[in-house]
């Protein structure tokens, strides 16, 4: 990804239930839960699945703690 890419992410990110923030190509934080996610790691799509797959996560985690 470039770092266009990167922050139109994180602006189109809240549509989805997600914030996150970056520094340069790096993202820092996914819904205020600090990370180092290196964005020059994926192609665009590959790092929107790999972010559906901590929307899941976290809604399991959920789930499971329900009561």
């Amino acid at each position: 990804m470039n770092e266009e890419q990167v922050e139109r992410l994180c602006q189109i990110a809240p549509k989805y239930g997600l914030t996150l923030e970056h520094q340069g190509l790096t993202i820092t934080k996914v819904n205020d839960q600090a990370t180092t996610l290196d964005t020059t790691a994926y192609m665009p799509d590959q790092f929107v699945d790999l972010l559906a797959k901590i929307i899941a996560t976290n809604m399991k985690a959920d789930l499971w703690q329900w009561k």
